[in-house]
């Protein structure tokens, strides 16, 4: 594969500004540009949802006293509290020779450049098969692995949720860092029909990268993994930073 990949590496901004620039992303790309990979962080950090959650579950009163933004993602999957941590965006062509002709396919690939960069920090990842049925119900990303979704010693690690449109996808993901997504039941408002988890049943089915790499990531640790993620893409594509 020979080409270039369009790299974005944005500073911290805040929910709205970061979904919009994803929704933009794709709106504009056409066909011929390279394929566009946009990571970044979230300040102040925020609550999204996925397109097609009720916003019912959520505690905006909550969320806005703690200082929190509460967005809407353009992307489907469920609820993720986005402080510490690594999100990243891959818009492309699909069908195309690089990303196939399926989401599975497009997941499969995106996944090769998200486990070379677990392998290059000493981490040996495996990908979800899915969950369950009662588990797919919940309003929370990281309560379960959905199929496609990556694990680190049995426990979550990234979470991920596409959009296809026109011949052309959206990806996002979120890579934790830390355990501040772990505060995201106290913002959230379950019933019967829209489970939830507490923060310790969270704990125990995810994991982070500082937990993971034995030492806490502040601000200046996790801007530091973003040029290496970057260089991953790359290197697992075959393509040239462009």
């Amino acid at each position: 594969m020979t080409g270039s990949l369009r790299i974005i590496i944005d500073g911290a901004c805040d929910g709205a500004a970061n979904m919009a620039r994803d929704a933009a992303l794709l709106d504009e790309h056409r066909p011929g540009d390279p394929p566009v990979l946009r990571l970044y962080r979230w300040r102040p950090p925020a609550v999204s949802y996925g397109y097609h959650q009720s916003l019912d579950g959520f505690d905006a009163a909550a969320i806005a006293a703690a200082g929190f933004g509460l967005v809407r993602r353009p992307t489907g999957g469920r609820a993720i509290l986005h402080a510490d941590e690594l999100t990243y965006a891959v818009v492309g062509a699909s069908p195309s020779p690089l990303f196939g002709e399926s989401l599975h396919a497009t997941y499969t690939r995106i996944n090769e450049a998200l486990l070379l960069f677990l392998r290059d920090l000493g981490l040996a990842a495996d990908i979800s098969g899915g969950e369950s049925r009662d588990d797919a119900r919940g309003l929370v990303c990281f309560k379960s692995a959905g199929r496609h979704e990556i694990n680190v010693r049995g426990r979550k690690l990234v979470g991920s949720a596409q959009r296809r449109h026109g011949g052309f996808f959206l990806q996002h993901g979120s890579i934790l860092a830390g355990p501040a997504h772990l505060e995201l039941p106290r913002f959230l408002r379950p019933s019967p029909d829209r489970p939830s988890p507490d923060s310790e049943q969270l704990a125990l089915v995810t994991t982070d990268l500082g937990r993971l790499l034995g030492a806490p990531l502040d601000d200046e640790g996790q801007e530091r993994l973003l040029p290496r993620l970057a260089d991953a893409f790359c290197r697992a594509w075959g393509l040239e930073a462009g």
